[in-house]
């Protein structure tokens, strides 16, 4: 099962959304970095790069002499969060190399994984090199967005024409919102915005809470502390993860 996470605008948050949901997902999940702007991945989780320099684009390197499925096995990152189950397919190291990626086959892939199930990461919709074979071939395409008054409002004026570009025509769109710094931004009742989207045809799969310490352990050096687990990110993570499982399982084709 193939999911997409994207953003409108600037990915506020798609990549800290997407390493969330992977962590507690309830099935075997790989991320896939497929945002064209860039990995990060090893960064976090491989800074002295003792793993090498696996990457999507070394999967179809190595698929030159094995096939497709065992060249993505070896180039997947085990997350370390005690499961064994939960994997990082690292991304292109810069947009030229995104660019020059069979993104078809790579969606094809993800798709035919039966026991795994694929949280691609796919950054900012309209972006130069956005994966759009990713973005459409997904049962389910998720819009992650700030909760914020601009952000909702560029959403909503922008949703026709993203329906039209990504082939979305059905409830196979689902909203997960991230609330921003209370300090910066005036946010809105999560039950609010849920409603007014509902009303546009799109359903709201979950929020994220604004938890820097716990976000830090998916963008900075990841080193998680006693409490990272019960960290308000990954409590509600948890929540969004089912949820956007079960709207995705509606739309496996």
């Amino acid at each position: 099962m193939l999911i997409a996470f994207v953003s409108l605008q600037g990915s506020p948050g798609v990549s800290t959304a997407v390493s969330a949901l992977t962590w507690v997902w309830p099935r075997h999940a790989v991320m896939a970095e497929c945002d064209p702007t860039g990995a990060q991945a090893l960064d976090v989780f491989d800074p002295d790069g003792s793993h090498g320099r696996p990457s999507v684009f070394e999967v179809l390197a190595q698929a030159r002499s094995m096939p497709l499925h065992r060249a993505m096995s070896s180039q997947l990152l085990v997350l370390p969060d005690g499961t064994a189950r939960h994997q990082v397919l690292p991304g292109a190291r810069s947009p030229q190399e995104a660019e020059s990626l069979d993104w078809r086959r790579l969606t094809d892939l993800f798709v035919e994984l039966e026991t795994v199930d694929v949280l691609a990461d796919c950054g900012r919709v309209r972006a130069g090199g956005a994966p759009y074979a990713v973005i459409t071939g997904a049962a389910l395409l998720v819009l992650v967005v700030t909760n914020s008054r601009s952000s909702l409002r560029k959403l909503a004026s922008s949703l026709e024409v993203l329906r039209e570009e990504t082939g979305r025509a059905g409830d196979d769109l689902a909203l997960l919102v991230v609330d921003p710094d209370p300090r910066t931004h005036q946010r809105f009742p999560h039950r609010e915005i849920a409603d007014q989207f509902a009303a546009e045809g799109v359903p709201m799969a979950g929020w994220l809470p604004w938890d820097p310490a716990g976000a830090a352990q998916f963008t900075n050096l990841h080193r998680p502390g006693r409490r990272f687990e019960t960290s308000p990110l990954l409590t509600t993570a948890r929540k969004a993860a089912e949820e956007i499982g079960r709207r995705a399982v509606r739309h496996v084709r």
